[in-house]
């Protein structure tokens, strides 16, 4: 075969290519990354709607935020999720409001502006990976 032959070429790319393609595990390094951001925001919108209501059983909405390294039925494929584990319907209810209680939207609000600093985070932790591949 010739050096500049297609098929060796496209090889070549291949084998350069193939470090920056994150596998699931770096895939969960990298999600659970912009979870954490996400979360942040999250707790900061909420914390903007608490209350002196005191919830013995659960507490406040912001201080119930979950992180999850799996999706939402716990699979271990890259994927994280951020919600409010018991209190996940009173988020809805706050959120999107009832025949009886307006809308807040604080959960719409604080993935709007989560969503550059999740995907920030996110490419600095696959930078920070794909360079630790690349010089190993």
């Amino acid at each position: 075969m010739e050096k500049d032959d297609l098929g060796l070429q496209l090889e070549a790319w291949l084998e350069a290519a193939k470090d920056l393609v994150p596998d699931s595990e770096d895939a969960k390094k990298i999600t659970n990354e912009g979870a954490g951001v996400l979360a942040k925001h999250l707790k900061a919108e909420a914390d903007k709607h608490r209350s002196t209501r005191k919830d013995v059983k659960y507490g406040h909405l912001a201080d119930n935020i979950v992180v999850q390294n799996t999706d939402i039925d716990g699979e271990k494929n890259g994927n994280s999720v951020v919600g409010f584990g018991q209190k996940a319907y009173v988020a809805r209810f706050l959120n999107d409001g009832t025949k009886n209680m307006a809308a807040t939207h604080f959960v719409d609000n604080a993935r709007r502006e989560a969503k550059d600093d999740v995907l920030k985070a996110q490419w600095n932790k696959y930078k920070e990976i794909t360079r630790k591949k690349r010089s190993e």
